[in-house]
């Protein structure tokens, strides 16, 4: 009897201190509605992700959507950032350089071959493509003379989103 109770408490023991979390994506006959990565990124996540954050309107009470893509045929990321309220043009900048390193940052959680964003970086991921971020307000997104900024960064350069950008 104890060492059948002793069998089942090293059983359950077992069972128990397995605490890593494997995911596996889709099965060898393709049927699986798990999306599957893409370099080692599931991009239906960091979107997800990336809205649930940036569009947060408890930590950014000025933000009303977020949206971006990546166009690798143009070797850009681009990102529209729309407001529900008026803010800075300042603000604006610092809000959009935050979102692209956060972006950065969402990808390099998933595949650790590309470097976090840093300080002088916005990281490995992005790095690779030009940057345009364009930040206004939602009543008026179809007037880009009411824009607040519009940027574009060159592909591997860094430098914060400027403030005073605006392209005609």
């Amino acid at each position: 009897m104890k060492r059948w109770i002793l069998l089942m408490a090293s059983f359950c023991l077992l069972l128990c201190g397995c605490t890593k979390s494997n995911i596996v994506y889709g099965n060898q006959n393709g049927d699986s509605d798990l999306p599957a990565p893409v370099d080692g990124i599931v991009w239906e996540q960091v979107w997800e992700d990336f809205d649930s954050i940036y569009a947060d309107t408890y930590t950014y009470p000025f933000a009303e959507t977020v949206n971006g893509g990546v166009y690798p045929e143009e070797n850009m990321v681009k990102f529209y950032l729309l407001l529900n309220e008026e803010i800075s043009a300042q603000d604006a900048a610092d809000y959009a350089t935050e979102v692209i390193k956060g972006f950065n940052d969402l990808i390099a959680i998933q595949n650790s071959d590309y470097a976090r964003s840093s300080e002088d970086s916005y990281g490995g991921y992005v790095s690779q493509f030009g940057i345009y971020v364009m930040v206004g307000a939602d009543s008026t997104k179809v007037d880009k003379d009411s824009w607040i900024l519009e940027d574009t960064i060159p592909a591997g350069e860094y430098r914060p989103v400027s403030p005073g950008t605006t392209q005609e």
